[in-house]
């Protein structure tokens, strides 16, 4: 099963855009035969919102064995190092093309990690990751899209590096075998939400 924790995210007039903007970031507990595994670290005041949803799951945080990273922007890797020191034991992996603070074991495209495949999806960063939950029959898509007023989007072009090669990361989710899209801005969709996404200019 797939907990989602929410952190709202204010930015500023001027930060990225001449209006302030607000919006949720989201990251990820599910869990596994000997453990948790934490998708992202949320905001550098994430900590605690993991603590909490971490118990509500009759967990803590000896029990996270992994942290995947989908990519190095602030609001998905800010806790990172509170997550490492919480989490001494745990094995920090993500994707090999994208650099982060602290040192990781490179995630590679059709690796299996913890029942999580492992899907390279450039674009956004240059090592974005996606995450098949092959047990679940869902998609855990990162940045490369993320829901809006009960609708999915493309992720804002002034966050992604590539927009082409986000949009050919995102033809190649649609043909990939699976029923719920969890992006990590907004509310959970469906793989019928992205198929007609692309179809959009």
């Amino acid at each position: 099963m797939i907990h989602s924790i929410v952190a709202d995210v204010h930015l500023p007039a001027g930060m990225a855009g001449p209006e302030e903007m607000t919006f949720d970031v989201r990251c990820f507990l599910l869990s596994h035969a000997s453990g948790v595994t934490l998708v992202d670290t949320a905001l550098n005041n994430g900590a605690e919102l993991i603590t909490q949803k971490l118990a509500e799951i009759g967990a803590d945080w000896g029990d996270v064995t992994d942290v995947i990273l989908t990519h190095n922007h602030p609001d998905h890797i800010g806790c990172l190092h509170e997550v490492t020191a919480r989490a001494p034991g745990a094995s920090i992996w993500a994707g090999v093309h994208d650099i982060f603070p602290v040192a990781v074991k490179g995630a590679e495209d059709g690796a299996t990690i913890r029942g999580l495949r492992v899907i390279a999806t450039p674009g956004h960063t240059a090592g974005h990751l996606s995450l098949l939950a092959t047990d679940d029959h869902a998609l855990l898509a990162g940045d490369l899209v993320g829901t809006r007023n009960g609708s999915l989007t493309r992720a804002p072009e002034q966050f992604t590096a590539d927009p082409v090669e986000a949009e050919r990361s995102l033809h190649m989710l649609s043909t990939i075998d699976f029923h719920d899209l969890y992006p990590s801005h907004g509310a959970p969709s469906h793989r019928q939400a992205l198929q007609d996404l692309i179809r959009q200019p």
